[in-house]
């Protein structure tokens, strides 16, 4: 979440990030709000006939076609400037517009463009055309889409300040201006502010989607494991099949999810929930990786090997043969010391985040320090 919710600033801080993150969650106790995702939102209302375009626009983007897609939203954003859905989507599908070499603002007709004048790169080229519009057009809607465009953090936060100066009641700002606080780390305070700021977007507008999963998000970062799960489940009873959420985004919270599984001891449901996502192109390796560590905690010796072999293929990574010998190592042959020699030189050969090393050893090993915390402290929630 790839995730056409591109969040201001802070779009990198999700999908792997909060999976593995959710194991050091601390402990706090909190209910699972009661909401519903309705189509009234403030700054995002539809009649039932928008709703029909903004359906099929959806439809155009995820069957391959953001040109078509793009002057279907354009008509929805002409005729409705002010709904944020439609707006964010709409710069979403610019984005992947330029990243495929479409010069999207220099004319009215898209059109391919064989060279930059200089080393602009899309996501600049994104920025400077939502800040041009946000100074020439200075509204709510302008400044919170060019804050989400911004790259800067101190930019974005100006932007979401002009954009609640013009309506403080705004749950769009506010729901961004939480994204944004949480990358500046020049502010000690930045969780209390960010966590304020959500809590604002969601009494504004208790039904956004995109602002409850951050709020699943934090809740793993700072709350209890059971309650960002409940708060996944809801939101993924809410989100799935709505056209307002990318499946790539459902597929991430269903991943996330089982991790939280994973992390209770609940191995085999954990494992159902990763392999009814049999087939779905997001977050293919971590789900291979995911598989690995439920098969091999439920005793699935051979299931766990082959899910790790299918996840280095799906990663498309070099070390296949060092994983392979440290897993027949570890898991047929009983030797622990060799095993973690292989792993070692693994962890020598790869620096991805999504390694073999993060999501399979270092993911098996949150899994077996949890438990064990666990039945120290005699807690269902450590």
């Amino acid at each position: 979440m790839t995730t056409p919710d591109r969040e201001p600033v802070a779009r990198a801080v999700r999908g792997l990030a909060l999976a593995l993150t959710c194991a050091a969650a601390a402990a706090c106790g909190a209910t699972t709000p009661k909401w519903s995702a309705d189509w009234n939102d403030p700054y995002a209302e539809f009649d039932d006939a928008e709703r029909a375009s903004f359906t099929a626009a959806r439809g155009l983007i995820d069957g391959g076609r953001p040109t078509a897609a793009r002057e279907e939203l354009r008509a929805l954003a002409a005729a409705d400037p002010e709904n944020f859905e439609v707006a964010c989507w709409l710069q979403d599908v610019e984005s992947t517009l330029l990243e495929d070499g479409v010069d999207v603002f220099g004319s009215e007709t898209p059109r391919r463009t064989p060279a930059r004048d200089d080393d602009a790169t899309p996501a600049d080229v994104l920025q400077r055309a939502y800040t041009e519009r946000a100074t020439q057009e200075p509204t709510v809607v302008s400044f919170v889409l060019a804050a989400r465009a911004e790259t800067d953090v101190p930019a974005a936060l100006n932007l979401l300040e002009n954009a609640l100066e013009l309506d403080p009641n705004c749950p769009w700002a506010h729901y961004g201006m939480s994204h944004v606080l949480l990358e500046d780390r020049t502010r000690i305070d930045r969780w209390g502010l960010a966590k304020d700021s959500l809590a604002r977007a969601l009494e504004l507008d208790p039904g956004n989607l995109r602002a409850r999963r951050l709020e699943a998000w934090m809740m793993a970062e700072q709350g209890t494991r059971n309650t960002a799960e409940r708060l996944l489940r809801r939101w993924i009873g809410q989100a799935e099949g709505d056209p307002r959420v990318a499946r790539s985004a459902v597929v991430d919270a269903l991943l996330d999810l089982s991790l939280l599984m994973l992390l209770r001891g609940e191995n085999r449901r954990a494992e159902r929930v990763l392999e009814d996502l049999e087939g779905e192109s997001t977050g293919r390796a971590r789900r291979w990786m995911l598989l690995t560590v439920a098969r091999q905690e439920g005793g699935d010796i051979l299931g766990a090997l082959d899910a790790t072999l299918r996840a280095q293929g799906a990663a498309g990574g070099a070390v296949l043969p060092v994983v392979q010998e440290a897993l027949l190592n570890e898991l047929f042959l009983d030797r622990p010391e060799v095993a973690d020699a292989r792993w070692k030189e693994v962890a020598g050969l790869v620096d991805d985040t999504t390694s073999i090393r993060d999501l399979v050893q270092g993911l098996r090993a949150k899994v077996r320090m949890e438990r064990k915390a666990k039945e120290r402290e005699g807690t269902p929630d450590a």
